[in-house]
This record gives C-alpha cells, sequence and structure tokens, in this order.
C-alpha cells in the first residue's frame, strides 16, 4: 500500500512540474488567433497581440519584422486568400531555450484556402510558433514552413524577361556590373520584386534576367526609376552593350503563366 501512495505521490508530483499554469490560458488564446485568422477578423487578431511582436517569418533571409509588419502581413494573407482555414495535428507546450516549460504554445498542421487571383488551392502544412507576455498576449510568433513552394503553387506571377546583348570581350565586365550593388541586388530591393535571377550564354555573348514582380505596374514604375532618376543603365550597361540601348531587349506585359 505504501508503494502504491508513493508511486500515486511521484506521479502527481512529476504531472505538475510538466505542465506551466500559464499554458492552458495561452493555448486558447492561440487557438483564437488562428480561428480569428480564418474569419478575417483583423481587429479581433491584433487585441491578442503585444505591440511589441516580433515575428520571424518563412521568407528566405528575412530579418525579425516588428509590429506593423506583422500587421502587414496577416492582411496580406487575408487580401490573398479565401475560405482560409487552420487543422491542427497537434498543440503542444513549449520551452524556453533551457528547456523549461514555460506557458509557450506550439503547433504543426494545415492551412487551406482558395488563392483570391489564381483561384489555385492552397493545402500548406507547416509549424508555427507563439510565446506570451505576462498580459498573456503574443509576444513572439514564427512561421516554419515553404514559402517559396506556396507562392509558386498559388500566387499569381508577372514575369518579366530581358535579354542583355554584350559587346565582344566584355561578358564578364558586364556580369560584374549586374553583380554590383547597384545592379540586380538594388532590383531585387525595389517595391514589388519577388526575385531576379540571371543567367549568361557564353555562345551568343548574352545575359539573360528573369525577374518575377507583384504587378505589371510595379515593374513600369521600377522600369521608369532605372531609365529616368537612376543612372546605372545609361552609364554601367549601356556603354558594354552590343548597338548600345537596342542591345537591351525587355518582354513584358507578358499573360498566360503556367508552371508544370
Amino acid at each position: 500500500m505504501k508503494k502504491l501512495i508513493l508511486l500515486f505521490s511521484i506521479t502527481i508530483l512529476f504531472s505538475s512540474c510538466n505542465t506551466n499554469p500559464d499554458y492552458a490560458k495561452n493555448l486558447a488564446t492561440a487557438q483564437k488567433l488562428f480561428e480569428l485568422h480564418g474569419e478575417e477578423d483583423i481587429d479581433a487578431q491584433l487585441a491578442l497581440v503585444s505591440e511589441d511582436i516580433e515575428s520571424n517569418t518563412s521568407y528566405y533571409g528575412s530579418e525579425t519584422a516588428g509590429y506593423d509588419q506583422y500587421v502587414a502581413m496577416l492582411k496580406g494573407y487575408h487580401a490573398a486568400f479565401d475560405n482560409i482555414k487552420y487543422t491542427a495535428n497537434n498543440w503542444l507546450p513549449g520551452t524556453s531555450p533551457e528547456g523549461k516549460l514555460d506557458g509557450s504554445v506550439r503547433t504543426y498542421g494545415t492551412w487551406t484556402g482558395t488563392n483570391v487571383a489564381t483561384g489555385k488551392e492552397l493545402n500548406l502544412k507547416g509549424y508555427w510558433y507563439m510565446n506570451f507576455d505576462a498580459e498573456g498576449k503574443v509576444i513572439a510568433q514564427g512561421d516554419f514552413f515553404d514559402f517559396g513552394g506556396m507562392y509558386d503553387a498559388v500566387y499569381p506571377k508577372t514575369k518579366i524577361f530581358a535579354k542583355i546583348d554584350v559587346k565582344k570581350g566584355k561578358g564578364q565586365e558586364m556580369l560584374d556590373v549586374l553583380n554590383s550593388e547597384n545592379g540586380l541586388p538594388a532590383t531585387r530591393a525595389y517595391d514589388g520584386c519577388n526575385s531576379a535571377e540571371m543567367i549568361y550564354n557564353k555562345e551568343t555573348n548574352s545575359v539573360w534576367v528573369i525577374s518575377d514582380w507583384v504587378s505589371n505596374d510595379h515593374y513600369l514604375t521600377y522600369l521608369d526609376w532605372r531609365m529616368t532618376e537612376d543612372d546605372f543603365v545609361p552609364k554601367k550597361m549601356i556603354p558594354l552593350m552590343l548597338g548600345g540601348e537596342k542591345g537591351l531587349s525587355i518582354a513584358h506585359t507578358n499573360s498566360n503563366y503556367t508552371i508544370f
């Protein structure tokens, strides 16, 4: 009998040590936050979030974002998708870096929905965490999923193709110019640019630049900046181009983007 009482006491002690008193409350908040995301109720969502939130996204190379960026991200998803729904596989208690249960919440699951622009169905598996402050508001949040795969699968694309014919013997110099800080890195950093890629074909001595933009209007704004306000194209590129300005061919206002 004494052994049974001892075993029962140890079980109670272990169970009590294996929980955090704030976890149940924080779990309810996390579940509500996800539910409200599906309802696209931004005001109710933000009522659960601290203005000091630190948000880490799945964008490659992204840095920790603050409150305004977090709000913009939520609004972006609301605008991009209809019928957003999260189905959890697990809701789990989280720990501090030292391994101590700290009342934070972790979850594995799947987001579904329909992209408004393309009509394509979302089926996104991932992992999310939420940490909480003393008031029970989300103070830190992070996403872990294949953002690039999601974007390629369901988002609309505005692909721009540019061919640059290079003077003989100037191929490497052109590549150096395009790789410089004010070259393609500046293109990629410009508002509305989702990606920029470059390849060089030695046989034709030409460079191809393929970029993806939020919209053709975003690209045209960028192009106007490059051609009228910025001196990179006229001073750095044109002197290296075969036929001067005629060495640059751009295909935009494209349509019927398809991925296989």
